[in-house]
């Protein structure tokens, strides 16, 4: 999520300028990428952070400290990168003003090969699955 937002500051930005193209370095691979690791690496000093001022009887806090700070890293790292790239790929589907694939190729060839409407249906049915799957896979309290 923390990638998603990262990536998202630099259309904000743009924007607010009134600047076009809107899609600019933190939507292509790389950019999200780095952008992606970047936030993994941010939200892990945060969930360090937070270990340290949560509640010795919380959960949440006795399964943070049976890990290792470095397995947490790559975990958080992992994550931002998944983070990155998707958010590239599916605005590639939706926006014609990126290059994703700068700075290799320029162009999108992915802009508008499905609709948007369908990619939000699409995005809304995956979120429902995953959540139902968290639901049944999550451990009894």
């Amino acid at each position: 999520m923390a990638a998603n937002v990262l990536i998202d500051v630099e259309v904000l930005y743009y924007m607010s300028r009134h600047e076009l193209p809107l899609h600019r370095g933190l939507h292509t691979y790389l950019g999200g990428g780095a952008a992606g690791l970047l936030a993994g690496l941010l939200m892990w000093g945060v969930v360090l952070l937070l270990v340290r001022v949560m509640p010795v009887s919380s959960r949440w806090k006795q399964r943070l400290t049976q890990t290792s700070p470095t397995r947490l890293l790559r975990q958080s790292l992992f994550a931002g990168l998944i983070g990155g790239l998707s958010h590239v790929f599916l605005d590639s589907l939706m926006h014609d003003d990126m290059h994703p694939l700068w700075p290799f190729v320029t162009g999108n060839t992915l802009a508008g090969s499905i609709s948007v409407a369908a990619l939000h249906i699409g995005l809304g049915l995956l979120g429902l699955f995953a959540l139902v799957l968290w639901l049944m896979l999550r451990e009894p309290q």
